[in-house]
């Protein structure tokens, strides 16, 4: 079995999260939701190696989506990368575990995003294994360049119902902390259901849009970017629901927008990134 402890499941802060929280004031009856939100040309695939940096890659992923948003692009920019060593050293220094490779919390990426910011891929390089020079890593060059790309919202997500409003309005992504072992895994690419089990370990990751593909319901699938292995994945409703009903799961919407609101695809006039 796969287990990794990425994800600090036991040190997550809950509540902390909860009260800074901003509930969407609307439903998907509010709006017309796109057919489909597709990442997978705009976001890429990139692999955390033997690393506890799995939050540092999920939040990442989102801030890159975010600002991808913000500028009104369609498309994938090498020149517009964020770091994830960055994010998951600034994370640990918020979680107080910062020095070990001991993985980060939700909360502690959300604080790292929203004080800090996301620091460009080509002042933070990621390397592996985890750096002994932790602690001094990072550099006030660093944190300055992370200021223009600070998130300015948050949102508590508890069922697949908010999932998909969080991304069908497009105020912007989500970040997942849950429980992982082998079932998480979609080799085909598509994840029905999943197993929780005594031994799981933790892991982080972002879903970033939805595909056209529905249960029966009616319900569409998420679209699921994991820095180990699979890649890109559609996750099935039923899925995301056996996710939140488990009460080690944390997810969280995260946003550019200081008061979340449906707004159109093209979020250059209205973004505060960039």
């Amino acid at each position: 079995m796969t287990v990794f402890t990425g994800y600090a499941i036991q040190r997550e802060r809950r509540e902390e999260i909860r009260s800074t929280a901003i509930n969407l004031p609307f439903t998907v009856r509010d709006y017309t939701p796109p057919e489909e939100i597709d990442p997978r040309q705009l976001v890429r695939h990139d692999l955390q190696g033997n690393m506890g940096s799995c939050g540092g890659f999920g939040s990442t992923n989102c801030g890159e989506r975010l600002f991808i948003y913000a500028m009104g692009e369609s498309k994938y920019s090498a020149e517009r990368q964020f770091s994830p060593l960055f994010q998951y050293l600034e994370a640990q220094r918020f979680d107080d575990l910062i020095g070990r490779d001991d993985g980060s919390t939700i909360a502690g990426h959300l604080r790292a995003a929203r004080e800090v910011g996301y620091c460009p891929l080509r002042l933070c390089p990621y390397v592996t294994p985890y750096p002994r020079n932790a602690r001094s890593l990072i550099t006030a060059e660093m944190r300055k360049a992370a200021e223009p790309y600070r998130i300015q919202s948050h949102t508590w997500c508890e069922s697949y119902d908010d999932c998909f409003n969080y991304l069908a309005s497009r105020v912007g992504t989500l970040l997942f902390g849950t429980s992982w072992n082998d079932s998480f895994y979609a080799p085909n690419g598509q994840l029905e259901r999943v197993r929780f089990t005594r031994f799981d370990g933790g892991h982080a990751y972002a879903v970033l849009g939805y595909s056209k593909r529905k249960d029966s319901r009616g319900r569409n699938y998420l679209w699921r970017l994991n820095s180990h292995q699979d890649s890109y994945t559609e996750i099935s409703p039923a899925a995301i629901d056996q996710m939140c009903a488990h009460p080690y799961t944390a997810i969280v919407g995260m946003s550019d927008l200081s008061t979340p609101r449906p707004r159109n695809v093209d979020f250059s006039k209205e973004s505060v990134i960039g």
